[in-house]
């Protein structure tokens, strides 16, 4: 757990979410997978669906095999990730590796209550990815935003998923 003051008048503690899978992208790429606070709010950065050498995963349980083989490799770029190739199977390995992010962080797709989702080509790739989507969330459903945009550092990129979800209270 990592402790924060904030402006010196209070402090907050917040943990940092590293899956084992995603270890290179954190001490390589200098980002944490995700970060809950102290009011149980998980705030998980962007992820897409990525595979060795972009083929569609035999498994998707997990999702995260595509960083974690990239970050094998310590000089790697973070450009060297590789999207899945196939869209379906892309959006299907983001949806997992967001789950795999938030079971570190003790929730699930579930408790998502925030979710923004980039698109490349977002006319031409939107119903698969709500096919998709139905397969992963359900109600109630979160606040969503789709936003179009031009590319990701990740080739071959079409979505990246971003999240904010709420740690089950137990």
């Amino acid at each position: 757990m990592i402790a924060h003051v904030n402006g010196g008048a209070r402090m907050t503690e917040r943990r940092t979410i590293v899956p084992a899978a995603l270890r290179g992208v954190y001490e390589q790429w200098r980002f944490a997978p995700a970060v809950v606070t102290s009011n149980g709010l998980i705030f998980c950065s962007g992820i897409v669906g990525t595979s060795p050498g972009g083929e569609t995963p035999a498994n998707l349980s997990g999702g995260l095999a595509g960083a974690e083989s990239t970050t094998a490799d310590t000089d790697a770029p973070l450009a060297a990730l590789m999207a899945v190739r196939d869209p379906e199977a892309q959006f299907a390995t983001a949806f997992e590796a967001l789950r795999s992010i938030l079971r570190e962080a003790g929730a699930d797709l579930s408790d998502v209550v925030e979710i923004t989702s980039y698109h490349v080509d977002i006319e031409r790739h939107m119903e698969t990815f709500m096919k998709v989507w139905a397969r992963y969330l359900s109600e109630p459903y979160p606040a969503w935003t789709a936003i179009g945009v031009s590319g990701f550092i990740v080739p071959g990129g079409l979505v990246e998923l971003r999240a904010v979800a709420e740690a089950p209270r137990r």
